[in-house]
């Protein structure tokens, strides 16, 4: 009843015009779908894809049906309260035997980009949809889209050939918009609406009619009909220096104003900062053939004039860039704690506009005096101070004149009252020169780490950077029994304010066997304190390969295998400029003799709700690697920036069943720096909580990395991934024989005993049972439990950590509902 009523009122409102000024269309109709519906496709700034798509839909059939003679022009929606699924709009379409049907999109990628698309039918042997003419449109169409939109574009391609799905069994087209539709057809995809900066322009009204004009004109041309005088002259108001665009400005052509957009009148939709959305767009219609002036003013800045001539058969577009009058400020200083190495330390005064290098350099006094020299950067608005000259535990004032100018020769403005021509001072105080030699705060392996791999990325951090002269020889890896040296790479690297040095064995340990990981004396600080001792950490590789498969490995050309986080509808609470990918050719995993690494930034917003990222493995030969759960181990090589936030696997589940779905690993606390592997045993591990069933049922495949923020920890970092595969593993040393299903229950000692402050508790399980595992002290009284749920049959391992509890004895207790054991062990502080 409710798709009966919907095709009753098309039929009824949609009508064409009598007295077109365009003819030639008479006879002829077209379906517009603006496809999805409500709020679809959510872009950056929470504009979504559908109701972007409504509007240019709806300009479209306004043009069409009030300048041309064309018969009628059917909408699939009208609407944002619509939901209105693909088959009704194709069935729809056939049941009015329209002559064309038109799919109106935006497309979605890479938010450091935006592109056009258009996607006509192809059969798999490469021909076009019969009945033909999707191709032929869409030729013009992606031209004229392209040019109005003014960015790059991927084409006009077969959807058959564009997606790479189609087979002699499955012949195509693709696209159910194609395939279904039994007249001619195509689909575009303007900008991406994952672009922050597009997303912005579609908020624009007229932004939507100038893609709508677009279309109108690939229609005519189609049909060889000459365009009206068009007389439309369209740009973007921005800001000369920052290149912002500008809310607000005023744009005159003759009798004409328009008014670019501003946060009371459009932005507050969808953003609660007033001061995070802009585009600048102004779009002036009914313009003579003939040369105009345009003038533009804006709060703050210059007034601008300019003669443009208007174009018949196309929009004139004039981009005007104005000067702001408003001087120079200091926006930061730092430090801002006001205390600095001298030497390590410089200092950075960060100014609102350009400046005049040399009459800020000149002007600048600091007191005590002494040399100073400068660094300038970021387009001369970052003045950097190196402070090598300066003395230790004293106290220094810095002076920026008034007499300074911006590249403008607008007076810098000292104490921000908008005049100009007032001082700036600031004070900064050197630190106590640093006598305290590094301190090593991390070391791994460790030595209670029972599932060291045979090849380990053994790591030592520190809480400052070191001093790289003749690091090479100041570590090393030996062989405890016949103290033999361990072949292989050392790296460094600094991580905010500490450091690592990780050395990469070149092949497999012994496993079983004890290594000393050695940090000679003589490791110093970078301003000459050295460690006095040797230290000394043992561990012992327990596990080997028993086969691999590589997923990713990340070498080569993989950028194309994945998402940016921003097209995935999961990702939430980031800050989009912040967060992103690239391929990384310096800091990768030594261990596989790779080349390069995943470099993932991110940015959270710390203001949200909740905040996830999902780095979606699109495609490629690592999208086809399919594997099960049954003794395997998914892993990869992260390097960590220490901040406390947390990453996660996720796997698509029961591939190829009735019911596909999505499962996650638990989430890993990113408290390490540099590289590290972590592993989900997909045998026996707890799994995390997304949108799956929480068990693995079938046939997997890895679906992408998921990160989220831990509220209180740095919102800013980089990751970097490498070496992403499923391992089969076996032990030695501990128990060769765990891969297998036990055959009984039993409760191990645990190692090491006695320990400090951590223990591994090892036990098996013959069967699927409920169990506990509890800590107790000598007096009954229950410490801690470890384990309290269902869990598969299997070896387990987990550790004990007593960091709060007092030397002494205590007693650990499994139970099961056929079997309870307890043990000692010992802790001595």
């Amino acid at each position: 009843m409710k798709f009966l009523y919907k095709l009753l009122f098309i039929k009824f409102v949609l009508i064409s015009s009598l007295f077109a000024q365009v003819t030639g269309l008479s006879g002829w109709n077209i379906f517009l779908d603006p496809g999805h519906s409500q709020n679809e496709n959510m872009g950056v700034y929470n504009l979504s894809e559908a109701k972007k798509n409504l509007r240019v839909a709806i300009y479209l059939r306004d043009l069409l049906l009030n300048t041309t003679d064309i018969d009628t022009v059917y909408l699939s929606r009208t609407n944002d309260q619509e939901s209105v699924g693909l088959s009704q709009r194709s069935s729809l379409a056939n049941q009015l035997n329209t002559q064309w049907y038109h799919s109106i999109h935006s497309d979605a990628g890479d938010p450091n980009s935006t592109n056009t698309l258009l996607l006509w039918g192809m059969y798999y042997n490469g021909t076009e949809k019969v009945p033909n003419g999707g191709m032929a449109m869409s030729d013009i169409m992606v031209k004229l889209l392209t040019d109005a939109m003014r960015c790059k574009t991927s084409g006009s391609i077969g959807d058959c050939h564009f997606y790479g799905a189609c087979t002699q069994d499955w012949i195509g087209p693709y696209l159910h918009v194609n395939r279904e539709t039994i007249m001619p057809s195509e689909l575009s995809e303007a900008g991406y609406h994952t672009n922050p900066g597009q997303n912005q322009l579609n908020m624009n009204a007229e932004y939507k009619k100038l893609q709508a004009y677009s279309l109108y004109w690939s229609i005519l041309d189609y049909h060889k009909i000459a365009r009206p005088q068009v007389g439309i002259c369209a740009g973007i108001i921005s800001d000369l220096e920052s290149g912002l665009a500008i809310n607000g400005a005023v744009i005159k052509i003759g009798d004409k104003i328009y008014t670019t957009d501003t946060y009371e009148s459009v932005f507050k939709n969808y953003s609660n900062d007033p001061t995070q959305l802009r585009n600048g767009f102004y779009f002036v219609e009914s313009l003579p053939n003939d040369s105009v002036l345009v003038e533009v003013q804006a709060d703050g800045y210059i007034n601008s004039s300019t003669k443009v001539y208007i174009k018949n058969d196309f929009f004139t577009f004039k981009d005007i860039k104005l000067v702001s009058f408003t001087p120079p400020v200091v926006l930061s200083v730092i430090p801002a704690a006001d205390s600095i190495y001298p030497g390590k330390d410089n200092i950075i005064i960060q100014f609102s506009r350009p400046m005049n290098t040399s009459s800020v350099e000149s002007s600048l006094t600091m007191q005590p005096s002494g040399f100073i020299s400068f660094v300038w950067s970021d387009g001369d608005k970052k003045l950097t101070i190196k402070t090598d000259s300066l003395k230790y535990n004293l106290n220094y004032s810095f002076t920026v004149s008034g007499n300074s100018t911006d590249k403008y020769d607008h007076p810098f403005d000292g104490n921000i009252d908008g005049i100009g021509g007032d001082d700036f001072s600031f004070s900064v105080t050197t630190k106590v020169q640093d006598s305290f030699p590094p301190v090593i705060i991390d070391v791994r392996p460790a030595s209670t780490d029972m599932e060291i791999e045979a090849q380990p990325i053994i790591s030592v951090s520190f809480n400052e950077p070191l001093s790289t002269a003749g690091l090479s020889g100041k570590i090393k890896i030996v062989k405890s029994s016949d103290q033999s040296t361990v072949a292989g790479v050392l790296k460094y690297f600094v991580v905010g304010e500490k450091s690592v040095l990780q050395f990469f064995p070149t092949s497999e340990l012994l496993r079983g066997e004890a290594y000393e990981i050695i940090v000679s004396p003589n490791v110093s600080d970078v301003y000459g304190n050295e460690i006095q001792s040797e230290s000394k950490f043992i561990f012992k590789p327990a596990w080997y390969f028993m086969g691999s498969t590589i997923i990713e490995n990340f070498d080569g050309a993989f950028l194309t295998n994945w998402w940016q986080p921003q097209q995935s509808g999961t990702t939430s609470g980031i800050l989009t400029s912040e967060t992103n990918f690239n391929a990384d050719k310096k800091i990768f995993n030594y261990v596989t003799k790779s080349t390069q690494s995943m470099c993932f930034n991110y940015g959270w917003d710390t203001s949200a709700n909740e905040w996830i990222i999902r780095e979606y493995l699109s495609g490629g030969t690592p999208k086809s690697v399919q594997f099960d759960s049954f003794g395997n181990f998914l892993q990869v090589y992260v390097f960590g920036d220490g901040n406390g936030n947390k990453v996660r696997f996720c796997v698509n589940d029961n591939v190829g069943g009735a019911t596909s779905t999505y499962e996650v690993s638990k989430w890993y606390k990113v408290d390490w720096i540099g590289w590290k592997l972590i592993q989900w045993n997909l045998t026996q591990d707890s799994l995390g909580t997304w949108i799956g069933n929480g068990s693995l049922d079938g046939k997997l495949r890895f679906d992408s990395f998921q990160m989220t923020y831990t509220p209180g920890s740095t919102n800013t970092g980089t990751y970097y991934f490498d070496d992403l595969r499923i391992v089969k593993k076996a032990w030695t040393g501990v128990d060769d024989n765990e891969l297998a299903l036990p055959s009984k229950f039993l409760l191990k000692q645990n190692y090491p005993n006695p320990f400090n402050p951590t223990t591994i508790i090892r036990y098996q399980l013959p069967e699927n049972s409920f169990i506990t595992l509890k800590i107790f002290d000598v007096l009954g009284r229950e410490v801690s439990t470890l384990v309290e749920g269902n869990k598969q049959a299997g070896s387990y391992s987990i550790s004990f950590e007593a960091n709060s509890l007092p030397s002494g004895i205590y007693i650990y207790q499994l139970k099961a509902e056929k079997f309870s054991d307890s043990k000692k062990m010992l802790l001595i502080r």
